[in-house]
């Protein structure tokens, strides 16, 4: 026998479960900004070391906004190593510190769409059962209602 309140509470989780999907989504997003940013780094990065000393760039500062800047040293850049941490690197060397992160960004990605296909899937049969049940529940009532009624 189905039970109003238990139908409700199921119908709660899904509409839970359903937020969760969307900030899985969001933060899904954020992650695939974050490889572009390492992308647009380490193609920045290969055409300031294609530069020779003294090259007068364009160096993006963020919004779409840059600044003149004059090479002083194309073979060396700062790049941030984690905890607020920065360092002096060689090109080469900063590329490959990129990549690592990349990759790292490309697996937290996957796990994020791992999770949302389990969800997905569990929201689909959440709502099979929510629908199984909402139906038995009205023919429970419908039952409940004809049992005491006469016909002529």
């Amino acid at each position: 026998m189905v039970n109003q309140m238990e139908l409700q509470q199921k119908a709660n989780r899904l509409e839970q479960m359903k937020s969760q999907i969307e900030m899985m989504q969001e933060q899904k997003e954020m992650v695939k900004d974050l490889l572009e940013e390492h992308n647009e780094a380490k193609e920045t990065m290969k055409t300031y070391e294609e530069k020779g000393e003294g090259t007068e760039i364009m160096v993006p500062i963020g919004a779409d906004s840059y600044v003149h800047s004059k090479i002083s040293d194309n073979d060396q850049v700062l790049i941030g190593l984690g905890a607020d941490l920065s360092a002096e690197r060689k090109i080469d060397e900063a590329i490959e510190i990129i990549e690592r992160k990349k990759d790292k960004i490309k697996e937290n990605k996957k796990e994020i769409e791992e999770q949302i296909e389990e969800m997905n899937e569990n929201v689909q049969e959440l709502e099979q059962e929510l629908r199984r049940e909402y139906q038995e529940l009205q023919k429970q009532q419908q039952q409940a209602q004809g049992g005491g009624q006469v016909f002529q």
